[in-house]
């Protein structure tokens, strides 16, 4: 686990990073208190590197975790 900041809160988390962005692992209690939803556009910073506007484009909930994806881009509808 580390420190991952999103949207200015701080919360601990697994993260994978991918070609696309990230994966990342919250406890259901943090990821609900930090209120973000699918299709926002939120900054990210995780330990060691800068900080990375990300879009939150899926979650999937499984409590008492959730799995949150994050890209750097998202694909136009159509």
């Amino acid at each position: 686990m580390q420190p991952v900041a999103l949207n200015g809160s701080e919360v601990w988390a697994y993260v994978v990073e991918t070609d696309e962005g990230l994966r990342v692992r919250f406890d259901i209690d943090d990821w609900q208190r930090l209120n973000l939803a699918p299709g926002q556009r939120v900054p990210v910073r995780v330990a060691g590197k800068d900080d990375v506007w990300l879009f939150v484009t899926g979650v999937t909930e499984l409590p008492p975790i959730v799995w949150v994806t994050m890209a750097r881009r998202v694909r136009a509808a159509g």
